[in-house]
């Protein structure tokens, strides 16, 4: 279980790191910092009804399919809370 802790804040981690790059490259254009939040909420989803459905009948691969779908939701929660912070944080301590 520690180690699946460690995983899942590697994995927000790197989400938040690759969307506060995103914000550097491109910063007036905001929506494209969503990109890695859009595509971890489609891929959790997908892998969570994967699972959930049980369309694969592999010992253990509905299994694999739900912890694949919280390791991608867990980088939908950190990337759109780095841009959350981006969008309403940053522009306070800008305008100071």
């Amino acid at each position: 279980m520690d180690r699946f802790i460690l995983i899942l804040l590697g994995i927000m981690a790197v989400f938040s790191s690759i969307t506060y790059l995103i914000w550097r490259v491109s910063p007036r254009v905001k929506l494209v910092k969503y990109t890695p939040t859009v595509l971890c909420l489609l891929a959790g989803v997908y892998f969570f009804y994967i699972g959930k459905t049980g369309q694969v009948h592999e010992g253990f691969a509905d299994l694999a399919n739900i912890i694949l779908a919280m390791m991608f939701l867990a980088g939908f929660v950190s990337g759109l809370a780095t841009s959350l912070i981006i969008d309403l944080i940053v522009p306070r301590f800008k305008s100071k």
